[in-house]
């Protein structure tokens, strides 16, 4: 089992017969045998090789993210390991999520953070590579939240591994002029490329749907204003690019967005 999935996401406590979703599974993202009392259902769109020597309490189901093969509340836990930036309809797989995880139930999810160097040489080098989004931190936790009631639980930022370049012609001593760079980048910026190469979260699905956009903060009393609330402070209170605060009577300068 990958160790960073078992770190956030301990399956070993995990009750007896319990039933774990592993979605986008490819030949399986979990040792599955490790886990003689846990249910495991691995979903992709098309079957790997290797699912045929996958032992007796997994089962591969062929289907789609966005409309998922399962009843509600079918899962006690998920694991998205490195396939939301797949998704062409990321939001629906999210709201599908929301309906077969159930109530108190956990959601694992691994994502490339778009502007670290080793998702942009991915992209460049594998014209792609079958990433179909781009993600934040922000971004991501932004849509989970709009989408449906799972609360981020856990974090797990983890640096950039490009294991991906030992499959290429070379990887030695690609690698080596790679971290050769790096070095050097490191030396002369005093930042570090690799650090964030990807985020690890942990989410539990809660009743509590909803995502709070603050649109404007005052920079004197402190006061946030919501999507909604700001509406009606914006039709009297704003005007060439600046605002004032309702509550404290401040002039702020209007951020965009």
């Amino acid at each position: 089992m990958r160790p960073q999935i078992d770190e956030l996401l301990p399956l070993g406590d995990l009750p007896a017969g319990a039933r774990l979703l592993d979605l986008g599974c490819g030949s399986g993202t979990v040792a599955y045998r490790h886990f003689p009392l846990l249910r495991f259902f691995g979903l992709d769109r098309f079957a790997h090789v290797d699912t045929s020597a996958w032992p007796e309490n997994a089962r591969l189901t062929l289907g789609d993210a966005r409309e998922l093969p399962f009843a509600d509340g079918s899962f006690d836990a998920v694991v998205c390991n490195f396939v939301f930036e797949h998704f062409r309809d990321p939001r629906q797989a999210v709201r599908e999520l929301d309906r077969v995880v159930r109530l108190g139930g956990c959601l694992y999810v691994s994502i490339p953070r778009s502007n670290s160097i080793e998702d942009i040489l991915f992209r460049f080098t594998f014209k792609g590579g079958g990433h179909l989004q781009k993600y934040t931190l922000e971004t991501f936790l932004g849509m989970v939240y709009e989408e449906s009631g799972f609360k981020l639980e856990a974090l797990g930022p983890a640096p950039a591994g490009f294991t991906w370049l030992l499959d290429a012609p070379f990887s030695g001593v690609l690698l080596r002029l790679l971290y050769w760079s790096f070095r050097f980048w490191r030396w002369a910026s005093g930042s570090n490329p690799l650090a964030s190469g990807s985020y690890l979260l942990l989410f539990r699905l809660t009743d509590r749907a909803g995502f709070k956009r603050i649109c404007q903060v005052c920079s004197h009393c402190g006061n946030s204003f919501s999507q909604a609330a700001w509406m009606g402070v914006k039709q009297t209170h704003a005007s060439r690019g600046a605002w004032r605060c309702p509550v404290c009577a401040f002039e702020n300068i209007l951020v965009d967005g």
